[in-house]
């Protein structure tokens, strides 16, 4: 009878062959570029700086040119850096993760959505990853930045161009370089020990640990590549589009211009619109309200009166006939312009408050007594 292997040994020779895959997988990973370095440029430089400074470098190290041993290798790995930061999507996913979390971006991609890492040379052979069975946690993003934007009735019926600028906190240019592998680290500030708690039996203990700022990375603490911290203070320029008919309470948003922070993606900055009092309309929604005081003979008899508008252009309103105390005029189109693509104007309502007198003479009784009057008496 053939000899067979326990379930355990079993699967102690399967841990065995996975554990030196994974070394094996582990010693072709090269050093980690810092591609702003490559290209001698700073964090914060524009695609128009990238793209000058690796003409200039490729032109330097083009192995055309420059027969030096490396050269080649160094033309390459330019060549490489400025593919990196001309595309957004990878630019982005470097300034967060490095080139680390490029790579495993990249292999997900060639994976058709794979997971990369540790935990999915296990998966692959039907075991469950380490710390959290398998499953990836969710990249956490800094909070967003509500600010908020006082605005003019007018500057919202016109709509507005508002050039502002913002400081936020961005990585150090060589944040990569003060960071640390530890395996203990799941995710900025978290960090999971396992504690036995009895012969045979372990648990997961989670702790909070600021120094860790991303999934198997820890800050070096006093990094002299980053002397004042993970972070730096930046000064942005932005343009705001104030658009025509917006409301009060109303953000303009910039997706992940919000600080910055290893681990993490950077939130959203929202601009919320405040709309300040106007002195002479009020606004509900997109539709506008105005008070009009007019004269007891404007009541009785008619009128017409010009409105200048919050554009500057006038508009006439010819009432005819008796206007009673505190009616409302609806005039057709001369609110806010709509939003959300249905085109035109809301309207405007007039309230037309009636000034009487405060007094009349004997003969200004006697007159209205006299044009009014059906049959009374002549004493008022």
């Amino acid at each position: 009878m053939a000899w067979r292997r326990s379930p355990i040994l079993r699967l102690a020779a399967q841990i065995q062959f996975l554990l030196a895959l994974f070394a094996a997988s582990s010693s072709i990973v090269h050093a980690a570029q810092d591609f702003y370095k490559l290209l001698g440029l700073k964090r914060s430089a524009t695609a128009k700086e990238i793209k000058k400074a690796y003409r200039a470098k490729s032109l330097e190290f083009h192995p055309d040119k420059n027969k030096e041993e490396g050269a080649a290798e160094k033309f390459a790995e330019i060549a490489y850096a400025y593919e990196i930061l001309t595309d957004e999507e990878k630019k982005g996913i470097y300034d967060r993760h490095g080139e680390e979390g490029l790579k495993q971006h990249e292999q997900r991609q060639g994976q058709g959505g794979g997971h990369g890492g540790f935990d999915d040379i296990f998966s692959h052979f039907g075991f469950g990853g380490f710390g959290g069975g398998g499953r990836r946690q969710r990249e956490q993003s800094t909070p967003n930045v509500d600010v908020p934007l006082r605005l003019t009735l007018k500057q919202l019926y016109l709509g507005d161009i508002i050039e502002v600028e913002y400081v936020r906190q961005t990585l150090c240019v060589n944040w990569q370089e003060c960071m640390r592998n530890q395996q203990e680290c799941q995710g900025p500030g978290v960090k999971v020990k396992m504690q036995q708690i009895a012969p045979g039996f372990v648990q997961q203990v989670q702790q909070r640990d600021e120094r860790c700022v991303a999934p198997g990375k820890m800050w070096r603490n006093n990094c002299k590549e980053c002397p004042n911290g993970q972070t730096q203070a930046e000064k942005i320029e932005l343009t705001i589009d104030v658009q025509k008919g917006m409301y009060p309470g109303e953000p303009i948003s910039f997706e992940g211009v919000a600080d910055e922070k290893p681990g993490m993606t950077a939130g959203d900055l929202n601009f919320v619109i405040v709309q300040e009092k106007d002195e002479h309309y009020h606004r509900d929604g997109d539709h506008l309200y105005v008070t009009m005081e007019i004269p007891l003979v404007d009541a009785l008899t008619g009128f017409s009166h010009e409105f200048t508008h919050l554009d500057g252009h006038k508009f006439t309103v010819n009432v005819s006939g008796v206007t009673e105390c505190d009616h409302v005029m609806r005039v057709s189109g001369k609110g806010m312009p709509r939003r959300g693509g249905r085109g035109g104007f809301g309207d405007l309502y007039i309230t037309f408050d009636v000034d009487f007198p405060d007094s009349l003479t004997e003969d200004q009784r006697k007159g209205i007594r006299k044009i009014l009057g059906k049959g009374g008496s002549d004493e008022l």
